[in-house]
């Protein structure tokens, strides 16, 4: 369990000395054998349940082409294995397996816990909220909820690693392969702020013509309870198989109001009579095309890990990011404050520079800045989401209004990161990828057995070696002590889920160390 936090004498006198030297870098350091991949107790199924009377393993890989469903397991697995009972219902997770397919969480302290809300998201079937706390600092969650679901269907083919189809009533019905209906894209990219006594959380409608031009859902929070999610809806859309046509929102939902194109909330700054929150700006339409041909991504290169897997280049990606910064009174109307500078570049096409920085969290420094962990990447991915590697940048100055969350400066980028996924080299240099070994350079942190994922095989010597090979990125990060960060992130062993349906979407954490004294302690009063 964890001990309270007291800052007694000499914290303070820390605290002094750290803002003294603030205007430095500080120095960084991996707490070893602090990285593990997490587990969860109970909740909805997971890809591998290792239980006395329940035991299962999901996989499956693409099957080759010109085959068609049901596929032979032995060749192609069985990405949905257990999902459903005979009687249709969704499955749980009886005991305690590892967290997939979990991802993007939101992680905050409550006092001696930690209590977290993560993106719940078998591919091609379901997307969900689930919370849950931790008493270990991220190695092992409990559940304690699951709301705002999509589907609550059942694969009609549980070795269909698509899902082109579902089970209605008995009748099969296309999913995954209709453009009517919504596959796995709910709602997501959760994130809670308490703003004048009411809690409310966020989420991103991913549903087609909506994501990243639609304003932030928003539903509110129940205040003190142990089970946050109790009183919202269990569904967060009303079901696409069942009122015919593509999902809409259910009718508690409420959305934001003022936010640019938003995709995820990285922080929020409470001030004396606002509150200021940092996001993702995401522009899909026009994205980048009225860039000038030297600053468009081309096709993924040929050592790219993305190409590891698939054999072939991945295309361009024109989505545009903007960090934006926005206040609010009432967490519903915001007013835009600008964009950030210092964090990204979106017109880089260096594969090792920031193009796309898509998640993270900011903790406050004990002079007054701020930090932000951030996942990000660039045209060696070409995927927005942003995440080749972990890193760490801070504010140019404290922070007192809005205007000072606008100016940003990377300590930890591309090529000095402190979690990274697979190294790669450019033989033409040659030249690495990143050019310098993570801060946390740890191997073998995978918990699962080649086994428990075949048929998938790892395609080189030195790849898919930890759960977070082929993604890392959402850090969310915690004040443990006076020294000490916990970071709670998502990671997959593969670039893209399809290529490994037995090992993706999962959560890990690590801990680093700062001079003692670096962040300020958390106000618990505040509780967000």
């Amino acid at each position: 369990m964890m001990t309270s936090l007291r800052l007694g004498t000499a914290a303070a006198i820390a605290l002094l000395a750290a803002a003294s030297a603030a205007a430095a870098d500080p120095t960084i350091s991996y707490v070893p054998n602090s990285l593990r991949q997490s587990s969860i107790h109970r909740g909805p199924w997971t890809l591998h349940e290792a239980g006395r009377h329940f035991h299962h393993d999901a996989s499956g890989i693409v099957p080759a082409a010109g085959l068609t469903p049901p596929y032979n397991p032995a060749l192609s697995g069985t990405p949905y294995a257990d999902l459903c009972a005979v009687n249709g219902e969704h499955t749980i997770n009886h005991e305690r397996s590892v967290m997939q397919p979990y991802y993007f969480p939101f992680v905050r302290r409550r006092g001696d816990v930690l209590e977290g809300f993560f993106d719940y998201r078998p591919r091609n079937q379901e997307e969900a909220t689930v919370s849950a706390i931790s008493t270990d600092w991220g190695e092992s969650w409990i559940f304690t909820g699951k709301a705002l679901a999509l589907n609550p269907y059942c694969p009609f083919d549980a070795t269909d690693p698509d899902n082109l189809n579902v089970n209605v009533n008995g009748q099969k019905t296309p999913y995954g392969s209709s453009n009517a209906n919504a596959a796995d894209n709910g709602l997501g990219h959760a994130f809670v702020l308490r703003v004048k006594g009411t809690q409310h959380i966020y989420h991103l409608n991913r549903a087609n013509g909506h994501i990243d031009s639609d304003q932030l859902v928003v539903h509110r929070l129940h205040r003190e309870s142990e089970e946050p999610l109790r009183g919202l809806p269990d569904f967060g859309y009303v079901s696409p198989l069942g009122s015919a046509g593509y999902p809409k929102l259910e009718a508690s939902a409420t959305t934001t109001a003022g936010l640019v194109t938003p995709d995820a909330i990285l922080g929020a700054v409470h001030m004396e009579d606002k509150t200021a929150v940092i996001y993702v700006a995401k522009s899909l339409t026009p994205g980048d095309a009225g860039f000038p041909p030297s600053q468009v991504c081309p096709s993924t290169p040929a050592f790219a890990l993305t190409n590891l897997v698939n054999k072939k280049p991945r295309k361009t990606n024109h989505d545009v990011i903007t960090i934006r910064v926005a206040t609010t009174t009432d967490g519903i109307n915001f007013t835009d404050a600008g964009a950030a500078n210092g964090l990204q570049d979106p017109t880089t096409v260096a594969l090792n520079g920031i193009r796309w920085l898509g998640s993270g969290s900011i903790l406050r420094i004990a002079d007054g800045r701020y930090g932000m962990f951030f996942g990000a990447g660039n045209c060696l991915d070409n995927d927005s989401d942003g995440f080749h590697f972990i890193g760490y940048a801070e504010t140019d100055g404290p922070v007192r209004s809005a205007q000072d969350l606008l100016k940003w400066h990377v300590v930890r980028g591309f090529d000095n990161p402190i979690l990274s996924t697979d190294m790669v080299v450019d033989p033409a240099g040659p030249r690495k990828y990143p050019l310098n070994a993570p801060l946390v350079n740890a191997g073998g942190a995978d918990a699962l057995t080649a086994a428990q994922v075949a048929p998938f095989v790892p395609p080189g010597e030195g790849f898919t070696t930890n759960f977070f090979s082929g993604r890392a990125y959402d850090p969310q990060a915690v004040y443990t002590d006076e020294r000490t960060v916990t970071i709670v992130f998502a990671g997959y062993n593969t670039p893209q889920p399809s290529n490994n349906l037995g090992d993706y979407r999962s959560i890990g954490r690590f801990q680093l160390h700062f001079p003692p004294g670096y962040f300020s302690p958390p106000h618990f009063e505040r509780e967000d």
